[in-house]
């Protein structure tokens, strides 16, 4: 039987993470290992952003060498990389390695879909692969429950593609914050009515939940 590897957070390096994103996502966040397709402009931009936010580790996989046209895309490029025909992905490890010590970052030469299996999420951010090798991806990565993201970008338009899997649940209607209002009074009918302080217009919809916190008096709603 494999060991769980046990991945412990450090509360000060990611506070203001913790209190964006919640203690629950950051513990799922830190054990992730990741894998990004492509490198231009779109691949070293996501890149960059999750090594800062903590993963467990990042992987990129583009063997094509650098030219002349990614100099305007991947800022870590230049012109020696495109003098020595460097990989987009070799040429841009060094720096992105200095953005987080505690993320592992690394690149890796070939990829077959098995190899797929190797990681928690898959991030391909161009289509040089071809269509159907995309499709044959995305399938052997839902049969193992991995997370499959697909983005382009073309100019002034683009697109995102994403498959968690048949398990992956949504309870975040529209992505905005939790919103907090002051309770002055609760009824006691049998279907209690909860009145908001007067100066802020609560903004609940139907089906919504809300959370009771510090609630004098009807101490039994905390939490609930």
């Amino acid at each position: 039987m494999q060991a769980t590897e046990e991945v412990q957070i450090d509360t000060n390096l990611y506070s203001r993470q913790i209190g964006t994103f919640g203690l629950e996502t950051m513990g799922k966040l830190i054990k992730m290992k990741v894998l990004i397709v492509g490198m231009r402009g779109l691949g070293v931009e996501t890149a960059k952003n999750l090594i800062l936010a903590g993963p467990n580790s990042v992987t990129f996989y583009d063997p094509n060498p650098t030219e002349i046209r990614d100099l305007g895309a991947n800022f870590y490029l230049n012109q020696q990389h495109v003098d020595s025909k460097t990989s987009r992905a070799a040429a841009s490890l060094p720096q992105l390695q200095e953005l987080n010590p505690y993320v592992r970052v690394n690149t890796i030469d070939s990829l077959s879909i098995e190899d797929h299996a190797n990681y928690s999420l898959v991030c391909y951010t161009e289509n040089f692969s071809g269509l159907s090798n995309l499709v044959a991806v995305n399938n052997f990565c839902r049969s193992k429950n991995i997370g499959f993201l697909l983005s382009e970008t073309m100019g002034a338009a683009g697109y995102v593609f994403s498959d968690f899997g048949e398990k992956h649940i949504i309870t975040d209607a529209d992505g905005e914050q939790c919103k907090s209002f002051i309770v002055v009074s609760i009824s006691q009918d049998e279907e209690a009515l909860v009145t908001v302080h007067e100066d802020k217009r609560h903004s609940y919809q139907e089906g919504d939940f809300v959370k009771f916190v510090e609630v004098e008096g009807m101490t039994e709603l905390n939490n609930a």
